[in-house]
Formats: C-alpha cells, sequence, structure tokens
C-alpha cells in the first residue's frame, strides 16, 4: 500500500522565530530524508522520502511523505534497517510520479538533510531520470552545522546530536521521523548559530557544473552495470 500524506501545520516553533535574518536565508527550508535500497545514488532507488516546510522565521507549514516502488524486480535493500519490504512498496508511486510533487515542496528554499549531501545526491539523480529539474541552490547539512557550531558530542550522528538537543527520536531510519528529528535539530542549529553570530554553512549544489557532473556520472554508472 502507497503511503501519501500532505498536511499543514500551524504550530511555529518560537526558539527560532525572529532570528538568523542576517546570517540565514529568508528563502525558508526544505527538510528531507529518504531511505534508499542502497548507499550509491546512481545504482540504488529511493524507496521512502519525506520532506518538512519550515518559513525562514522558523515557522513550521508543512509536512508530506510517500514510500516509493523502486521498479518491478528491485531489491529494496536493508530491510533490517529501514524496515520497508517488497510488500510494502509495491502499491507505492514509481518516482517519477512523484518527482514534482517533491520538486513544488523544495523549490525556491534551502535544501536541509542530516548527511545532506547522500539526500540530495540521491534526490537529484532521481530526479534527473524523472526529467524534472529541481529549483534549489545549496544545502544545509545539520550534521555539518554541529560541526560548525563545535558541540560537544562523541559523534555527529543524527540520534546523538537528537540527544544532545533533547529530541525524541520515535523510530530510526522511518523517512517521516527522520525528517521531524532533523527539522527540530535544524531550528536548534540555527538559535545556537545566531547567538554565536556564526554564519551558515550553506553548500552550493546544483549549478550547471553540479548538474553535469551527476549526468555524466549517470552515463557512466549505466556502462559501469554487468550485462543479464
Amino acid at each position: 500500500m502507497s503511503v501519501l500524506t500532505d498536511s499543514v501545520s500551524t504550530v511555529t516553533t518560537t526558539e527560532s522565530r525572529g532570528r538568523n535574518d542576517a546570517r540565514g536565508s529568508r528563502r525558508g527550508y526544505a527538510v528531507l530524508d529518504v531511505e534508499t535500497t542502497g548507499l550509491d545514488p546512481y545504482r540504488d532507488r529511493v524507496i521512502q522520502v519525506a520532506i518538512r516546510q519550515i518559513s525562514a522565521d522558523g515557522a513550521a507549514e508543512s509536512e508530506w511523505e510517500t514510500l516509493v516502488n523502486p521498479g518491478a524486480g528491485v531489491d529494496p535493500g536493508p530491510v533490517e534497517v529501514h524496515g520497508l519490504t517488497s510488500a510494502d512498496l509495491a502499491g507505492a508511486p514509481p518516482f517519477r510520479d512523484v518527482a514534482a510533487a517533491i520538486a513544488e515542496r523544495l523549490a525556491g528554499r534551502v535544501f536541509v538533510a542530516h548527511n545532506a549531501a547522500f539526500d540530495w545526491t540521491f534526490v537529484a539523480v532521481e530526479s534527473d531520470r524523472a526529467g524534472v529539474r529541481l529549483e534549489v541552490l545549496d544545502w544545509l547539512c545539520t550534521m555539518r552545522f554541529a560541526k560548525a557550531l563545535a558541540l560537544d558530542v562523541p559523534d555527529k550522528s543524527l540520534a546523538t546530536i537528537a540527544a544532545y538537543y533533547t529530541v525524541e527520536q520515535l523510530k530510526a531510519h522511518d523517512a517521516g521521523d527522520d525528517t521531524r528529528v532533523a527539522a527540530e535539530i535544524l531550528l536548534r542549529e540555527l538559535a545556537d548559530a545566531d547567538r554565536a553570530g556564526l554564519t551558515l554553512p550553506l553548500v552550493a549544489c546544483n549549478s550547471a557544473r553540479h548538474r553535469l557532473k551527476r549526468t555524466v556520472r549517470r552515463w557512466f554508472s549505466r556502462l559501469a552495470r554487468p550485462s543479464r
């Protein structure tokens, strides 16, 4: 069965309201997490995606998530990690059918994820395959952000940073809950950065050069696949 939800929240997190206008983004944020069949964005596929939109002043705007069918015969990957079986994904839409909805939710915002390079590359490559262009300029990684803030933690995993900020994890490796946790971490990091006068560690990710590099890597990835 496909899981496709879309809701709008009027709850505002006051901790970061009005903060970061000078050093942050007036574009707002799109916090995203994916679950995948593996670790290689050029060979593996997205099987779950969740997005939370947050305004520039810290207001929660919307929540959206869906399972994604990776295609007939595609192994769902580490079920012991994400808990998603082929049966769970059988009735879900393929990525091409949700690509436009994802692009709409990301458009004009700062892309945010924990280990953002991983999530961004998967979503960008899947969108490239679907022929949908993402109107995103840069990403903000909550893991990289924690390093910039010099948080006193033994590692920069989502669970560790969540514990540092007393954000409860309800279901690890579920895109919906991981996105909720990452969004809460983002708001706390933004508040810490504002107090410290820290410039946000934004990373450009979607220039013409980036898009060309993804195209070339997709091409070489197809060539490297063993024939059946």
